[in-house]
């Protein structure tokens, strides 16, 4: 296994750390609140003829709706995710301009074909128009722009080009 192969497993093994931690972290803090209120709240309710278990889970209710309802108010109403998502993806060079293997494939098989394809029946309806010049000229920066990017295997993006 090479050194690079190394490093990506211990990324991954990190990024699902984390992910294990975030959860479990989740977990424990609805299992302490219900803890610590079905101990002050289990004599409360106990006068009403609730027993322990059953203030446990009245609360362990509680808190998946509050958790629940939270999270649809932040996602639905505010839509707080969508500016995390944007901030993420714009902060994140290798969203912006490296190409993953379909965006790569999808520009080799079918982009460049269909330009040339496009190209040449652009280029035999010619006549003397300045239309179909503007046309083949457009063409020719299309695919001239994902031929580089081909090459390159990296988009360049322009900073008149607003990708988001």
């Amino acid at each position: 296994m090479t050194m690079e192969r190394k490093k990506l497993r211990a990324a991954e093994w990190l990024y699902r750390w984390n992910l294990s931690l975030g959860i479990i972290g989740i977990v424990f803090t609805i299992l302490t609140f219900m803890g610590v209120f079905t101990l002050i709240l289990g004599p409360v309710l106990a006068r009403f003829g609730l027993s322990y278990a059953e203030t446990a889970l009245i609360l362990l209710a509680l808190v998946l709706g509050a958790v629940l309802g939270f999270g649809i108010f932040l996602d639905k109403v505010i839509k707080f995710w969508a500016a995390q998502a944007t901030v993420a993806t714009v902060r994140n060079p290798f969203l912006v301009d490296r190409l993953y293997q379909k965006e790569l494939l999808s520009l080799l098989y079918i982009q460049v074909p269909t330009l040339r394809a496009l190209r040449a029946l652009v280029d035999e309806r010619k006549d003397d128009s300045s239309q179909s010049g503007q046309i083949l000229s457009e063409l020719d920066t299309a695919l001239a722009k994902v031929t580089a990017t081909i090459a390159e295997r990296q988009w360049r993006i322009k900073p008149e080009e607003r990708v988001y």
